[in-house]
């Protein structure tokens, strides 16, 4: 194991205002509280401690509901996607793409139902705060003496799957993690993941495997053939040369009555009663989340998909080269979806949610081969973008800030696709940093049904809203039957070990100065307790806290 040190550091303004706002998921006037902060400066280390405690981002304001108080209690979520279990909802949307893809199919399936990832009665997670911090800390630059003698930062441990225990791997050359394409075919080593520099929807060739961070094909090469062979379509009427079409449940009934015979001739053979024999499946014939999305495409396929991981950074020419279109993916979703005004999804007001407030970009040795810090993952449609997913890539996790797309393309059942896509994403950034296996889809909200959808990723967990431990999702669901907020711990005499903080020593920046709070000349006490309680002892020692 490899310890690194984020070298970059966290300049917070504590907000303490109590007041009451409107719910964007029930509605109510003045019945959503939340604790909230500027944040100047984020580094992403803090960043992960703090979603760890509740917190979350919108742009460069984080909140954390106040559960006790809140008309909708909105509980941290997170995936385990190593552990996967695949629905066969997911499955079924993972396979409409496929025939999309594949021939044009645009046929929704009515057992699929809606996309409730999409359907969150208003654009909640676009927070506007109400104040605003009045001076930019942004440039700040502090001695490295200051930091390390004023902060007791722990180094973030991250464990690598490289050196001895996979000496195999190719070095990549570092100067050219600035995005990610996705290759034109799989290699026979498994999954890899091409890195260009400024890449704005050229093909590239796939690395050999091992090379890279992540191997994932959803289109095929190209886009629609253009020459004399047209691309692959279902026919249109029977043929008469071929036996009559039969139904699917039909056929998949006789397969089954077929197995049942045979394990029963089976069972008669070793001398055991056919009617005590249990058909059970193998574990090992279950297709995989990479089985689904890497499914061969026919030789022309009638659609291509490309994704692309880029860093959210204007001076990165491949997030500088799609700024435009992505702007105008974020506002056509804003108006058709969230029924936002037109001021409210300007270009200030997307820059300010989705681009400002990034957690500073990081990029030890041993993480991502793309780094730490927020990205925009792009799906581009025969080299049109279709689709964005804001994520932050932290020390232990993949944190879904957001996802926007073209509502011509609903169809696809996008918010349920990417999410999977970004569960993928997270196994195969995984198989380098084997802690960052977690996937953070934001807050699960059990009072408002249509933000139900986040429970269906299995397993997942919960954020106990007293003592900040995981608890399995399906523990907490009879809890919040019950009550809209819970207690989630099973144990009653479990508490914050996070919790107790000596005021005293908490860094504080005042009049370009840093010193700790209790060198501190105030009469704000019971508001620094307040913070101190809400981020916990880690990041109250490690964060900057501004005072004007």
């Amino acid at each position: 194991m490899a310890e690194w040190r984020d070298p970059s550091f966290t300049i917070v303004e504590y907000m303490a205002d109590h007041s009451g706002y409107e719910c964007g998921y029930c509605k109510n006037k003045n019945t959503n509280f939340s604790h909230g902060m500027w944040s100047h400066r984020m580094g992403v280390g803090d960043y992960q401690d703090l979603i760890d405690r509740g917190w979350r981002r919108s742009g460069k304001y984080c909140y954390k509901p106040t559960m006790n108080k809140t008309c909708c209690p909105m509980y941290t979520i997170k995936c385990d996607a190593l552990e996967l279990k695949l629905s066969k909802s997911q499955k079924k949307i993972l396979k409409r793409m496929h025939r999309y893809l594949s021939y044009g199919d645009m046929k929704e399936d009515q057992t699929i139902g809606s996309d409730s990832s999409t359907s969150t009665m208003g654009n909640s997670e676009f927070v506007t705060p109400k104040f605003e911090s009045k001076r930019d800390l942004s440039s700040v630059t502090l001695s490295t003496n200051d930091i390390n003698t004023t902060r007791n930062i722990g180094s973030f441990a991250i464990e690598t799957n490289d050196g001895n225990m996979n000496s195999n791997k190719t070095p990549v050359n570092t100067e050219t993690q600035k995005s990610i394409c996705v290759p034109e075919e799989e290699t026979a080593g498994g999954a890899s993941q091409d890195l260009k520099a400024g890449s704005t929807g050229t093909r590239s060739k796939p690395l050999k495997a091992g090379a890279g961070v992540s191997v994932r094909i959803v289109g095929g090469e190209g886009g629609a053939a253009s020459g004399s062979q047209p691309p692959p379509t279902r026919p249109s009427c029977p043929n008469p040369n071929k036996p009559p079409c039969r139904k699917a449940k039909d056929i998949r009934r006789e397969r089954r009555e077929a197995k049942r015979a045979k394990f029963a001739h089976e069972a008669v053979a070793r001398g055991e009663s056919p009617m005590q024999t249990k058909e059970t499946k193998s574990s090992t014939n279950q297709k995989t989340l990479e089985d689904y999305i890497n499914e061969p495409l026919p030789e022309n396929p009638a659609h291509t998909l490309e994704l692309k991981l880029v860093r959210v950074k204007l001076p990165e020419a491949a997030f500088r080269a799609s700024y435009n279109a992505s702007y105008a993916v974020f506002r056509k979703y804003q108006l058709q979806i969230h029924h936002d005004s037109e001021n409210e999804c300007d270009k200030m007001s997307y820059q300010g949610f989705l681009v400002d407030g990034s957690p500073s970009p990081w990029q030890p040795p041993s993480g991502p081969l793309q780094g730490y810090g927020s990205f925009h993952h792009q799906y581009w449609l025969d080299g049109r973008l279709i689709a964005v997913g804001v994520l932050d890539v932290l020390p232990h996790c993949l944190s879904s800030v957001y996802l926007y797309y073209d509502p011509e393309f609903s169809f696809l059942s996008l918010g349920t696709y990417a999410s999977l896509r970004e569960l993928a994403l997270t196994r195969e950034l995984q198989r380098r940093v084997s802690s960052l296996k977690w996937y953070y889809m934001g807050f699960y909200i059990h009072s408002c049904p249509k933000m139900r959808y986040k429970g269906k990723y299995t397993p997942s967990f919960l954020l106990c809203p007293e003592t900040y431990v995981w608890v399995p999702i399906e523990k907490s669901l009879p809890k919040l039957e019950l009550a809209k907020y819970s207690r989630l711990h099973e144990d009653p005499s479990a508490v914050d070990e996070n919790g107790q903080v000596d005021i005293c020593k908490i860094p504080v920046l005042h009049e370009d100065k840093l010193l700790r709070y209790g060198m501190y000349p105030s009469d704000d006490e019971d508001e620094i307790k307040e913070y101190a309680t809400l981020v916990g002892e880690k990041c109250a020692y490690s964060i900057m806290l501004y005072r004007s």
